[in-house]
């Protein structure tokens, strides 16, 4: 097998190839074997798209029924985790806490074809304020849901974690900042995202999600997260970027140029639509590119620096308004909670083990 950057690259665009339907996209076969190609699936969070994609081939194809058969639990999985997000809404609603669902959570019920097409690990939901999300942590530990762990004061989520059988935990993101880090957390005000918000009734009468618009841009700054964090480009993210602007109608185009205008967001949403095409093609409109190029170094977070560190902490600390909100979020950043620190590192080790964990990626990041 081909481990070069550019045997990487073959392999991620055979699964992007075959996700998209592009004819004769699964006859060149990059992988050592069909297993190599499920585990990079399911790395890449599209093992259920490309399952699908493979349905085309013959029945008995090896391809079709090995990746057929990895998928096979997600359907039940998406139906479970969809009636619990059904009924944590309804609890949400009787008690009077507004709320809108973020990310695949709310994607999965408009923008797929079928809700488990869209592989998700948690449920994300956006509240009104930070009052409002202790309101909520409160009312569901009645419900059956623990105290997961929180990343800090200065932090703008917290997880609420409760098992829905023996193999199948869920999270619940409770976010109230539209993003985890201050330069993009009060970018769009809750307020009008809920004005502009759509219903997933398919989700139940209480569901609602950000608008395409919206959510494009959401897409965005997601993103620039995971790439200054150092989670990575997905193809499962990028692909919601593909369909989104797919869909995008000229005033949701309109929408998403005038905001990135104003807020200071075209270069992250120029270089998130940028990495879509690289690997899906191109779905954005000329003239909305040629705008949003034409925004992508007025103030905001340069586009192309989003691997960077040092840089987007730089902007992290802009963004907050004392020298004291700075002095915190820096705390926050280099002494992270213990449970925080365990969620990172995937790791159960005490205390000791954890910091030697915690001063080496300090040490890596540093450089």
């Amino acid at each position: 097998m081909d481990l070069s950057p550019q045997g990487v690259v073959r392999r991620r665009q055979w699964l992007a190839d075959v996700l998209c339907a592009r004819a004769g996209a699964a006859d060149e076969f990059p992988f050592a074997d069909v297993a190599d190609a499920i585990r990079l699936a399911r790395s890449e969070g599209v093992l259920t798209l490309v399952a699908q994609g493979l349905q085309g081939r013959a029945g008995d194809d090896p391809l079709r029924v090995e990746f057929a058969a990895a998928a096979k639990g997600a359907t039940a999985i998406a139906m479970l985790r969809g009636a619990e997000c059904e009924r944590v809404l309804a609890v949400l609603a009787a008690a009077g806490i507004p709320v809108l669902l973020l990310k695949g959570s709310a994607l999965a019920w408009w923008l797929y074809p079928a809700p488990h097409l869209r592989e998700c690990s948690d449920i994300d939901l956006l509240f009104a304020s930070r009052d409002a999300v202790t309101r909520a942590q409160r009312l569901l530990e009645g419900h059956g849901y623990d105290h997961g762990y929180a990343q800090g004061r200065h932090a703008y989520e917290l997880v609420c974690r409760r098992s829905l059988s023996r193999s199948i935990q869920l999270d619940l993101d409770l976010h109230w900042g539209l993003n985890n880090a201050p330069v993009f957390a009060r970018s769009l005000g809750f307020d009008e995202l809920l004005a502009a918000s759509i219903p997933l009734p398919a989700l139940g009468p209480h569901a609602r999600g950000l608008s395409p618009a919206h959510a494009l841009l959401h897409a965005g700054m997601h993103r620039a997260i995971n790439l200054y964090t150092g989670v990575g480009d997905s193809l499962k993210w990028l692909h919601d970027v593909h369909l989104l602007a797919q869909g995008l109608a000229p005033s949701d185009w309109e929408t998403v140029v005038t905001l990135c205008r104003e807020r200071g967001l075209g270069g992250v949403c120029a270089a998130s639509l940028e990495a879509a095409a690289t690997w899906f093609g191109d779905a954005t409109p000329g003239f909305a590119m040629s705008a949003l190029q034409a925004t992508r170094h007025a103030n905001g977070v340069d586009g192309k620096r989003l691997h960077e560190w040092r840089y987007m902490h730089r902007m992290n600390l802009k963004a907050l308004s004392s020298t004291a909100q700075r002095a915190a979020w820096i705390w926050g950043k280099v002494f992270p909670t213990v449970p925080h620190m365990r969620e990172m590192y995937g790791s159960d080790a005490g205390w000791v083990g954890l910091w030697r964990e915690r001063v080496v990626h300090l040490l890596h990041k540093s450089r």
